[in-house]
């Protein structure tokens, strides 16, 4: 099915912008052809094939984005269809905004799916994936939408059923007050992923903040299967990476201000030795500027090294070491908690520790509204059990358990 087709069933008009192409150029991966999709990862995992459609409330809990997003992905896995009434019903504009329109119309392009309700604005979707093959994508958003959404929503789908490397190349924001950045993408959900056996290269060519947007992220996906993890524990805090950068601002020094704040607030804290500081330069047409800080923790007996990042955005009219603070704020806040695993990445965990065989664990100091709406979204499509326990006393972590 082209994509054409896939639109036209919707009766939505079509803005050609997906491109299915052969070749990645000198810079990528190697590949061998295939012509053939690998099986579903750990299929007793997984309900049976089941052309009955699910029906989901997508006013349920955080009433957001991530029950579309997380439905996409579990009906490409599955096979399952399902419709979705009151999309994003608790956010100020609800419905299908681009950036999620961009997601369904990727996931439909990669299942040959038929779908209705795909339109700007719609609050009501139904999907039905066929069979798929993955194969190269590029996706242009149209705005500044949040690209690392539509990432999360297919690099399950493409890593689990791909037989060699897959290039998806997405257009708009890479920089986003509401969805993660680019930094946290590289350098805490990619460590994450590849400690669950799923390995992927990232790059940014162009930089993309609201409202132009333009910025590019680019990922190589290799095949892969996930696998569980154990994660109760924080290793030792081993270094602090602080970046900063400035898109197309008439002061210059903007990032150097960043990172000067963020080391007076690091020394401050007995933390300047671990710290390495660094200026980023990006390209891109729009204009922005970003701190990001990465803390890196050591390997336990359980588990690898692990990283958290916090990135903060510059905004008309706040200064530059206002930004630094939130930023500084965020870190040291997970620092004097407890939990293994931040709540942003344990939202984005959940879902491939669901499709690894066997049990897994890990602690965070907080469990959001997000992350218990996403375990009944993914607990409707798989024969999971998610359990979630608040610690009983004050300082004590909460913990998950997949099984």
């Amino acid at each position: 099915m082209d994509e054409l087709s896939i639109f036209a069933r919707s009766g939505a008009p079509s803005p050609r912008r997906w491109i299915s192409h052969g070749g990645h150029g000198s810079a990528t991966p190697h590949r061998q052809p295939t012509s053939r999709f690998a099986p579903p990862a750990h299929p007793g995992m997984v309900r049976r094939m089941d052309t009955h459609e699910l029906q989901l409330d997508g006013s349920e809990g955080e009433g957001g984005g991530q029950i579309l997003r997380s439905a996409l992905t579990l009906s490409l896995l599955t096979g399952r269809p399902f419709r979705i009434e009151q999309i994003r019903a608790n956010r100020s504009k609800p419905g299908l905004r681009p950036q999620h329109l961009a997601a369904v119309r990727a996931a439909a392009l990669l299942g040959h799916a038929t779908v209705e309700g795909d339109q700007l604005g719609s609050q009501t979707l139904r999907f039905s994936p066929t069979t798929y093959e993955p194969t190269d994508l590029t996706l242009d958003i149209g705005t500044a939408g949040g690209t690392a959404l539509v990432l999360h929503t297919l690099h399950l789908a493409i890593a689990t059923r791909a037989l060699s490397p897959i290039h998806v190349r997405l257009t708009g924001g890479t920089f986003n007050d509401h969805a993660p950045s680019f930094p946290f993408l590289q350098e805490t959900w990619r460590s994450y992923q590849e400690q669950m056996g799923m390995r992927l290269a990232l790059s940014m060519p162009r930089a993309g903040f609201y409202p132009r947007g333009g910025g590019q992220l680019e990922a190589w996906i290799e095949p892969g299967q996930p696998r569980p993890l154990q994660l109760l524990e924080r290793g030792p805090l081993c270094g602090i990476k602080a970046s900063a950068g400035a898109l197309n601002l008439s002061r210059s020094h903007v990032a150097q201000r960043l990172l000067d704040q963020a080391g007076v607030r690091l020394a401050e804290q007995g933390l300047a030795e671990l710290a390495s500081f660094a200026v980023e330069d990006w390209a891109g047409t729009g204009q922005g500027a970003a701190i990001s800080l990465t803390a890196e923790f050591g390997a336990t007996q359980h588990h690898g090294a692990t990283s958290t990042t916090f990135v903060c955005l510059g905004a008309p009219g706040k200064p530059a070491e206002a930004v630094a603070d939130d930023a500084i704020d965020e870190l040291l806040e997970f620092l004097n908690q407890p939990g293994a695993v931040d709540a942003h990445s344990a939202d984005q965990m959940l879902l491939p520790l669901c499709l690894a065989p066997g049990v897994s664990t890990f602690t965070t100091p907080t469990v959001t509204n997000h992350l218990r709406t996403n375990a009944g979204t993914v607990m409707a499509f798989l024969d999971r059990t998610i359990r979630i326990r608040t610690g009983s006393e004050p300082g004590q972590p909460a913990t998950l358990e997949i099984a």
